[in-house]
């Protein structure tokens, strides 16, 4: 199966094209398995090879190659059930690849619409809304990797039988952006190792919004809500290293259209902050190198 990219965004302050990912599927064999009626109970449900996502990421200068890698927990919810009740369950991808199945047990029926979530989620809220929290990270791609960028899809349950089920997941789709800053002085041109990096928007009193809320839906979209700005929304995004780092720091933000960003670093020489004008999308990926100036 061909392997492919996020490709790199354009550099801060330009209007930028979104990506959208397109995933392929196989329906399982109809000889092996009986098509039943909607009867929604606990099956062991396989979902055919879905390709494509970010629970390995490799930095290749100017994108993300992608893969699973086996074991990896995703959240599936039966979106087809929400009006009466929460139903999901953690399904697991079964190898190390580009496309892997997953596995898993969730009550369900022929039919049903079903969302992938990963990583692994808590659908509890109303509606089957889960909530994405993008406080602790650590700066590194697999930290951003395993914890904090999120794909979400949606598929079809397409065959039954009274204990298993096989189901194809048509598209997936990203929720966040992925930067990854450097940083290098106004005066000297030299690059700023970091030791602390914090975000906020427009200034260093504003803050960030560090969570954000998804609705599943049959509808294979989804958009990551934030709060409104108040004090206990919005904190500053703060990402610390046990030495300082001069190769990167890698950072999961929510899309966002036109807006100032507000960077502070310090490290053993001191602080520097500085502000750029980003618009960023989903599923896409901006290396980006920020001057800043010493305090």
């Amino acid at each position: 199966m061909e392997r492919r990219f996020f490709k790199a965004g354009l550099p801060w302050g330009l209007c930028l094209v979104s990506l959208s990912v397109a995933l392929t599927g196989c329906s399982s064999d109809s000889d092996e398995t009986e098509t039943i009626g909607n009867g929604r109970k606990l099956r062991q449900l396989t979902i055919s090879e879905v390709p494509l996502t970010r629970a390995v990421l490799t930095d290749n200068t100017t994108a993300l190659g992608a893969a699973w890698s086996a074991g990896d927990e995703a959240t599936l919810l039966n979106v087809s059930a929400i009006s009466r009740e929460i139903l999901y369950g953690t399904f697991e991808a079964k190898s190390s690849a580009a496309a892997s199945l997953f596995t898993g047990s969730i009550a369900c029926g022929v039919y049903d619409k079903l969302a992938l979530i990963y990583p692994k989620a808590e659908p509890t809220l109303a509606e089957g809304a889960f909530t994405i929290s993008l406080s602790r990270q650590k700066g590194t791609l697999d930290d951003v990797a395993k914890h904090y960028h999120y794909i979400y899809g949606v598929g079809e349950v397409t065959s039954a039988t009274e204990t298993t089920a096989t189901a194809v997941i048509s598209e997936m789709q990203s929720l966040l952006a992925v930067c990854k800053f450097t940083f290098k002085d106004k005066d000297s041109g030299d690059a700023i190792p970091v030791q602390t990096l914090t975000v906020n928007y427009n200034d260093a009193s504003v803050g960030y919004p560090t969570t954000g809320t998804v609705t599943p839906s049959a509808d294979a979209s989804a958009v990551a809500v934030v709060p409104s700005n108040n004090q206990q929304e919005w904190q500053p995004l703060t990402i610390s290293f046990d030495s300082e780092t001069a190769s990167g720091v890698y950072v999961a933000l929510f899309p966002i259209s036109n807006d100032d960003f507000h960077f502070t670093v310090t490290n053993n020489n001191g602080t520097y902050t500085g502000t750029a004008r980003a618009t960023l999308k989903a599923a896409k990926y901006y290396p980006v190198t920020l001057t800043l100036t010493k305090q």
